[in-house]
């Protein structure tokens, strides 16, 4: 899977982190596969809580604002749920 022009998973606020941070990257930051940083972006999964608040503390390092209901709401806006954000 890469981040192919057009596709909307690319465009949220999230998913444009991901794609200039680099998925490789990020998925080495936080020890996942790069398999784990796709199914986020997709929507297929979300993030544990704690590479959630790695992501955030990853994204304020490069002066980029991204609450975790900006993480989370790329899980859920794939499937149009509303769900609280852990804390």
């Amino acid at each position: 899977m890469s981040a192919k022009s057009g596709d909307k998973r690319w465009e949220s606020r999230f998913g444009r982190f991901v794609k200039t941070y680099g998925v490789k990257l990020l998925a080495s930051r936080l020890n996942v596969r790069s398999t784990a940083v796709y199914g986020w972006v997709s929507g297929r999964v979300s993030p544990t809580s704690g590479n959630a608040l790695a992501i955030r503390k990853l994204a304020k390092r490069r002066r980029i604002a991204l609450p975790l209901e900006v993480i989370y709401q790329q899980f859920h806006g794939a499937r149009g749920e509303r769900r609280r954000v852990p804390s």
